[in-house]
C-alpha cells in the first residue's frame, strides 16, 4: 500500500508539473505524457502510449526529434532544441534516466514556453539588424576597436575604403577583425601615428579629432576627418575605442580652390589685390628691406578692347601677366592691382636692382609674340626703405611716378600701335599698303582741286591711310570670301567703319579724321551707314575718300569681283552721282582721272 501511495505520488508530481514532460523507455516507446503535453500537441494518452516517436509526430518533426534523442542517448547529456507550436516558441530539454550504474533506462523531456523570451531576443536581432543596415548606408567609415587596438566590428563603408585605398579586393567582411593598424596598412609610419593616438585616447579617456591625408594606390591624394572616441562603462573603465571617418577630399579641393580663387586673379593667374594685403603682412619685417615696389599700367588697353573687343584686351592682359611673371620669377611677388595696373612686390631690392627689373620687363615684353602690337606697360618703382613707411604712401608715390612716365611716352606709344595694327591689318590683307597708297593719291588730286590748305591735306592723308584701319577687327573669313557676303556677314562687314572711329579716338587727338573715317560710306542720298547722313551734312573728306576708295576697289581685283576699265568705272561715277557720291566732287574726279592719270 505504501508502495502504491509513493507511485500515485510521482505520478501525481508529473502531472502537476506546469509544462509539458513525457517520458520514453530503453526501447524508446511513450510510456508517460502529462496533461500539458496533451494540450499542446492535441494528443491523447491512449493514443499514443507504447508507440514510438515516428508513430506519433510528422516524419520532419519526427526525424528531428530522433536526431535530438539519438545523441542525448550516446552523450547521456541533456539536450535542448527549439521549435514553432501554434505560433509560439518552446524549447525541448531530453535527458537520460539513467540507474546507479549510469546506464541509460530510459529518457525523459520537458517542454519550457520560451516565447516571451525568443521574441524579445528576435525584436533585439530585428533591432541589431536595423542598426547593422543604417551603420552600414551611412558613408561614413565607422569602426570599433578593443583596449589593444584591434578591430572588433566595422561597417561597410570602412571596408570598402580599406579595400579601395589598399588595393584588397579579395578581402571579406571578416579579414580585418583581430588586426590592427599595424598589421594592415602598408605606410607603417600612419599605421604607427594611429596606434599612438589610441593609446592616449585610451589613458587620457578623451575623445582626438583629427584630419589624416594619404596617397590613394592610384597616385591621387585622399583626405579625412576622423574622430575617435573612448567606450566607457559604468565604472568609468574603458574597453575600447569607436572611431568614424569621412572623405574629405572633394570639400578640401573646393576650400583650396575658393581660397585660390580669394587670392589669384582668374584671368591673369596673378596673385589678386586681396593677397596683396596678405603678402605685405609677411613681407613688413626687417630681412625683407629693403623692399622694392614696382608699379606698372598697360599701354594700348583701351585701343585693344575698342578695336578688336574686350576678349582680345584680355588676351593682352594675359600676355603682359606672362611676362611678369616669367621676368619676376626669381625677384618678387606680381599682383594685378587694378584693370589695367599690376604691382611687383621685391625682397631685399634697392633702386639698382628695380631698374634692372625694369629695364628686363621692358626687353621680355619687345621680344614676346603677341598678334597685334609689340607689347608694352609703363613702369615705375620706388624703394621702401624700412618697416615704419606706410607701403600705402609708397604706392601713391610710384602711381604719380607711373602717371608722368605713361605721359611721356604715350605719342610715341600711340604711335607706335598704330603701326602694329596697321601691320596687322596688311597681314589679313596683302592689297591694303597699296590700297591706301592710291586711295591717297586720288584724295589728294580732290584736294588740291578744292585748294585744301596744308592742315587740310594732311588730315585728308590721314582718312585716306586709316580708312579701313576697323577692318583689323573683321575676320578673314569675310574680308578674303570671294561669294556674295551674307546680310549678317554684310552687317559685321559694314560695322569697320565704327571700330576705326573708335581706334583713331583711343590713339590720337584727331577728331576731324576720326569722324571722316566713321562716314566714308555714308551716301550722298542719305542711303548709306553707319549714320544714314546725307548731301552736306556727311563731312567733305568723307566724301572724298568715298569717291577715291570706291574707284580703286572697280579698277582693281578683289577676291569677290574682277577689275573694271577706266571707262566702266567712268560710268559707274557718273551713274551714282547725285546717288551715291557727291555730284559736284565726282565732277571734279572724273576730269583728274581723264586728264592726269594712267589706269
Amino acid at each position: 500500500m505504501e508502495n502504491t501511495n509513493s507511485v500515485d505520488i510521482y505520478k501525481l508530481f508529473l502531472e502537476n508539473i506546469p509544462y509539458p514532460v513525457w517520458i520514453q523507455d530503453i526501447d524508446t516507446k511513450i510510456i508517460f505524457i502529462n496533461d500539458h503535453y496533451e494540450n499542446l500537441y492535441n494528443i491523447k494518452y491512449s493514443d499514443i502510449i507504447g508507440k514510438k516517436t515516428i508513430e506519433v509526430l510528422h516524419k520532419e518533426k519526427a526525424d528531428i526529434y530522433n536526431r535530438q534523442l539519438e545523441e542525448t542517448l550516446t552523450t547521456k547529456k541533456v539536450t535542448t532544441s527549439e521549435s514553432l507550436i501554434k505560433g509560439l516558441y518552446f524549447r525541448a530539454y531530453v535527458f537520460p534516466i539513467l540507474d546507479k550504474n549510469h546506464e541509460v533506462q530510459g529518457v525523459a523531456g520537458i517542454v519550457m514556453d520560451i516565447n516571451e523570451k525568443k521574441q524579445r531576443q528576435l525584436e533585439l536581432i530585428h533591432q541589431k539588424n536595423i542598426l547593422r543596415t543604417i551603420i552600414d548606408t551611412l558613408p561614413e567609415s565607422i569602426f570599433y576597436k578593443d583596449e589593444n587596438s584591434r578591430y572588433l566590428g566595422y561597417n561597410k563603408a570602412f571596408l570598402d575604403n580599406f579595400k579601395s585605398l589598399h588595393k584588397c579586393d579579395s578581402l571579406d567582411e571578416n579579414s580585418l577583425l583581430e588586426k590592427t593598424d599595424l598589421d594592415l596598412m602598408y605606410e607603417k609610419h600612419k599605421a604607427m601615428d594611429f596606434y599612438k593616438q589610441d593609446k592616449k585616447i585610451l589613458r587620457t579617456k578623451k575623445s582626438i579629432s583629427f584630419e589624416n591625408s594619404y596617397t590613394h594606390y592610384k597616385g591621387h591624394t585622399v583626405t579625412e576627418e576622423s574622430i575617435k572616441t573612448p567606450i566607457i562603462d559604468d565604472y568609468g573603465n574603458v574597453s575600447g575605442i569607436v572611431g568614424i571617418s569621412r572623405d574629405i577630399t572633394q570639400q578640401k579641393n573646393l576650400e583650396e580652390k575658393l581660397r585660390y580663387l580669394s587670392e589669384i586673379d582668374v584671368l591673369t593667374n596673378l596673385y589678386n589685390r586681396n593677397s596683396f594685403e596678405e603678402k605685405i603682412k609677411k613681407l613688413n619685417k626687417e630681412k625683407y628691406h629693403p623692399l622694392g615696389i614696382i608699379m606698372g599700367d598697360v599701354n594700348g588697353l583701351k585701343l585693344i578692347n575698342d578695336t578688336l573687343g574686350h576678349l582680345e584686351g584680355d588676351k593682352l592682359l594675359r600676355s603682359i601677366s606672362n611676362v611678369l611673371k616669367s621676368s619676376c620669377s626669381k625677384s618678387g611677388y606680381v599682383f594685378r592691382w587694378g584693370g589695367d595696373e599690376f604691382i611687383i612686390l621685391i625682397p631685399n631690392a634697392d633702386e639698382l636692382k628695380c631698374d634692372n627689373l625694369i629695364k628686363k620687363i621692358s626687353n621680355d615684353c619687345k621680344e614676346y609674340d603677341y598678334q597685334y602690337m609689340q607689347l608694352s606697360i609703363s613702369l615705375s618703382a620706388v624703394v621702401k626703405n624700412n618697416v615704419d613707411e606706410d607701403i600705402y604712401e609708397c604706392i601713391k608715390k610710384v602711381e604719380e611716378k607711373v602717371y608722368r612716365h605713361k605721359l611721356l611716352d604715350n605719342k610715341s606709344i600711340k604711335s607706335s600701335i598704330m603701326d602694329s595694327l596697321l601691320k596687322s591689318l596688311e597681314e589679313k590683307n596683302l592689297e591694303t599698303r597699296e590700297h591706301a597708297q592710291r586711295v591717297t593719291e586720288y584724295a589728294l588730286a580732290l584736294g588740291e582741286r578744292l585748294n585744301f590748305k596744308i592742315s587740310e591735306l594732311d588730315e585728308l592723308i590721314l582718312v585716306a591711310t586709316l580708312h579701313d584701319i576697323g577692318k583689323i577687327g573683321i575676320s578673314e573669313d569675310i574680308l578674303l570670301k570671294t561669294d556674295p557676303l551674307t546680310n549678317d556677314e554684310f552687317e559685321i562687314m559694314k560695322s569697320h567703319t565704327e571700330k576705326g572711329y573708335r581706334i583713331i579716338n583711343a590713339s590720337s587727338q584727331l577728331d576731324t579724321v576720326a569722324k571722316s573715317v566713321l562716314t566714308h560710306h555714308e551716301r550722298w542720298d542719305g542711303k548709306g551707314y553707319p549714320l544714314g547722313l546725307k548731301e552736306e551734312e556727311i563731312p567733305l573728306l568723307s566724301r572724298i575718300i568715298n569717291i577715291a576708295d570706291s574707284f580703286d576697289v572697280m579698277t582693281n581685283n578683289r577676291p569677290y569681283k574682277s577689275a573694271m576699265s577706266k571707262d566702266e568705272a567712268i560710268k559707274e561715277l557718273n551713274r551714282c552721282a547725285g546717288t551715291q557720291f557727291d555730284p559736284t566732287l565726282v565732277k571734279y574726279f572724273i576730269e583728274y582721272i581723264i586728264n592726269d592719270i594712267e589706269v
